[in-house]
């Protein structure tokens, strides 16, 4: 099987079980709006947005290393794992430990508290999957991945219904997520130990070298983390929980979003590095095009369906209750799609070996961002959150892409985005001007845009030929 195919194939079935996974989550975010209401549901915000620091300095930008270093040629891969793995259940559980001491100092009601405590467990979990996903996608194993999403989700759904239906209360709704998260973890871990039997494993020289590889990574999302979780706990210390609950409403929906990209480049970023070690620019700039186009034809329609639909999927989702969130749904959409293309970008920075350089801007991103927050929200509440967001995504997005272009000197084709962006544009002028149910509106929007980028040469017709006849050729060579 081609390149392109095991790419398409492995992103397509990792896809169905975040997409089935998800769709399942957003079940579980509209019981869990309708049970907690605006007030608890800020809490269960807080505690998600307050324990996200922690993790992602635990992280160390291992996800990353994990994938670029399985990569490479002559590298012994259960030695190299084993000891990633470790550095990650080290540094993971040390943090959480921290977060549920830390979490007493903070002007939080004991229920947060409390809630952080169980949630930190289910936090923990959540690292060392991570990892555990790396080794499937460089081992285009993506299957399994999706059987634990889809389980794990499944078993966190039942939770929650026994829950609201017996009013068992708040901290039982974290305890389904922390049983549901758990079980997920088990599964992927079984089959990640039958397609590498790894284990604990402290090598000096190894936990040297991935460090010093890791760190400006690490940095990289320690700063990335000011400006995609600080706005949550920035609003929860100057506003009441209601205004969280309204703001992390629309956020859950990006967070959900927002794994396609992650899922996609984690299976991309090692053909990248790949070519890049071997000083095969040809591939690299072939594969990075291929990339940035499959983004271009799902941000568009993303970004301008989501702005035509807005208030029936608020309405859908999450209630009546929370229909004060529909325009900072519109706002974070937009920063939606451009996370899309920064993880195109930054995942390549990385494998170019180029994160060092990128240091100066993520920092005056964070710090950015961080003023920005401190002078803007305490006036103009979430909607300032959502507006920062937004403006230090799109200069991240930039600063990276600029970096890419400077050292491969390259020029990126355009013409497959345009075409979508206008299929879009199409697309949202018919839904906005038309007042049908949301399902109807969604199958039409879809269709439409469907029928304009293949009209218009967006979508070509010999590569659904190709795929769906899964011949072998090698069809992002053309």
């Amino acid at each position: 099987m081609s390149l392109t195919k095991k790419i398409t194939f492995n992103t397509i079935i990792h896809t169905f079980g975040k997409f089935t996974g998800s769709a399942i989550g957003v079940v579980i975010l509209g019981l869990l709006a309708r049970y907690l209401g605006t007030e608890g549901f800020g809490y269960f915000t807080t505690i998600f947005a307050y324990l996200f620091f922690f993790s992602v300095i635990g992280d160390l930008g291992l996800y990353l290393i994990t994938i670029n270093e399985l990569g490479r040629e002559g590298v012994d891969q259960k030695k190299i794992y084993s000891n990633i793995f470790t550095i990650r259940f080290v540094s993971g559980l040390f943090l959480m430990i921290l977060a549920s001491s830390l979490i007493w100092f903070f002007p939080y009601p004991l229920l947060v508290k409390f809630g952080a405590l169980i949630i930190s467990i289910s936090v923990f979990v959540m690292m060392l999957d991570q990892l555990i996903v790396a080794l499937f996608q460089k081992e285009m194993k993506t299957k399994y991945a999706a059987v634990a999403e889809i389980v794990g989700k499944i078993i966190y759904l039942g939770l929650t219904i026994l829950v609201i239906k017996f009013d068992a209360g708040f901290l039982a709704i974290l305890w389904a997520v922390v049983i549901g998260l758990s079980i997920h973890f088990l599964i992927n871990f079984s089959f990640a130990r039958k397609l590498l039997a790894f284990k604990f494993a402290f090598d000096k020289e190894i936990w040297k070298n991935i460090l010093k590889k890791s760190w400006p990574i690490a940095t990289y999302m320690i700063f990335s983390m000011f400006y995609f979780k600080a706005d949550t706990i920035i609003l929860s210390l100057y506003y009441p929980a209601q205004t969280v609950g309204l703001y992390g409403a629309p956020y859950k929906i990006l967070e959900v979003l927002i794994a396609f990209p992650a899922i996609f480049m984690g299976l991309v970023s090692p053909h990248l590095s790949r070519a890049f070690s071997q000083n095969n620019l040809k591939d690299f700039k072939r594969i990075f095009q291929k990339a940035f186009d499959g983004f271009s034809l799902i941000i568009w329609p993303m970004i301008f369906g989501m702005l035509a639909l807005a208030n029936p999927i608020i309405n859908l989702i999450a209630g009546k209750e929370f229909i004060e969130s529909v325009p900072i749904l519109q706002i974070l959409i937009i920063a939606t799609g451009i996370i899309f293309l920064a993880h195109l970008s930054t995942f390549a920075v990385v494998a170019i070996n180029k994160q060092k350089q990128m240091m100066k801007y993520y920092i005056f991103a964070a710090v950015s961002a961080l003023v920005l927050y401190f002078i803007f929200i305490p006036k103009y509440s979430f909607y300032a959150a959502a507006v920062v967001t937004v403006i230090v995504e799109f200069f991240i997005l930039i600063a990276s892409w600029l970096m890419i272009k400077k050292t491969l000197k390259f020029k990126t084709n355009f013409t497959v985005c345009l075409k979508s962006l206008f299929a879009s544009v199409v697309m949202f002028m018919i839904l906005y001007l038309t007042n049908f149910g949301l399902l109807f509106s969604v199958i039409l929007g879809g269709l439409i845009y469907l029928i304009i980028i293949y009209l218009n040469g967006a979508l070509k017709k010999e590569l659904i030929e190709k795929f769906i006849k899964t011949k072998t050729e090698e069809c992002w060579s053309g």
